[in-house]
């Protein structure tokens, strides 16, 4: 019969398996390590570089949205105009430049406190008249 129990050199053998596994994970834990955070880098640059380019989108997004605003205000601001000539020809003062101011003001004054809008640079004097006869003398009011 043979001896089935673990002879010397199997023990030795056993131990050496056992010593190569722990100083192969000793050598090459600090790899993985070195390796992991190269990885967490690279994700934490790809995150980074997706945020940039949700802001530059975004950025662009309200630049574009000021761009409408401001062509809008523009449209606005000559339909007063053109509304205030058509006014004051029609009450019978055609090129009276005191007349289209007058009733430029109040339509401004009147939107922006309508509507509250922004931006929307104009001098706008106060207090407000509605020009429904802008020949009336303000002091017999």
């Amino acid at each position: 019969m043979q001896n089935q129990g673990i002879t010397a050199g199997g023990v030795i053998a056993i131990f050496l398996l056992l010593a190569l596994l722990v100083g192969g994970g000793l050598v090459g834990c600090p790899y993985y390590k070195v390796w992991e955070r190269k990885m967490a880098g690279q994700a934490e640059l790809q995150y980074q570089q997706g945020a940039r380019q949700a802001l530059i989108a975004q950025a662009a997004a309200e630049d574009e949205a000021a761009i409408k605003r401001a062509e809008a205000a523009t449209r606005r601001v000559l339909g007063w105009t053109d509304a205030a000539k058509r006014g004051c020809e029609a009450l019978g003062r055609p090129s009276d430049r005191a007349c289209e101011e007058q009733l430029l003001k109040d339509a401004a004054t009147y939107s922006i406190a309508k509507e509250g809008h922004e931006g929307v640079i104009i001098s706008v004097g106060a207090p407000v008249s509605v020009a429904v006869d802008p020949n009336r003398n303000p002091s017999s009011e």
